[in-house]
């Protein structure tokens, strides 16, 4: 999880400068997280629905991207964002 939550943070501080989830923001979070889960997910559907889940989760814990990023080591150990993980077990 701490690996995945430090890439997508590359990939998404990399796309905007932007005080705000845009939507191209959420679609290089999303696409960066699909990159990540399809490894160990299984499945395209099980890979989504983590990666929905941990966006759902972040967004609403940090509505602003730079405070996710501000947090970035917070999020890899957070637990609702492992719970999303652990679901799919």
């Amino acid at each position: 999880m701490k690996k995945s939550i430090l890439f997508i943070a590359l990939i998404v501080s990399s796309s905007s400068c932007k005080n705000t989830w845009n939507e191209e923001d959420k679609a290089a979070f999303h696409e960066a997280c699909m990159d990540e889960a399809k490894t160990w997910a299984g499945t395209e559907a099980r890979a989504k629905t983590y990666c929905d889940c941990v966006f759902e989760k972040m967004e609403k814990k940090y509505p602003n991207e730079n405070d996710a990023l501000a947090h970035i080591s917070d999020l890899a150990h957070d637990t609702a964002l492992l719970q999303c993980r652990r679901d799919l077990q």
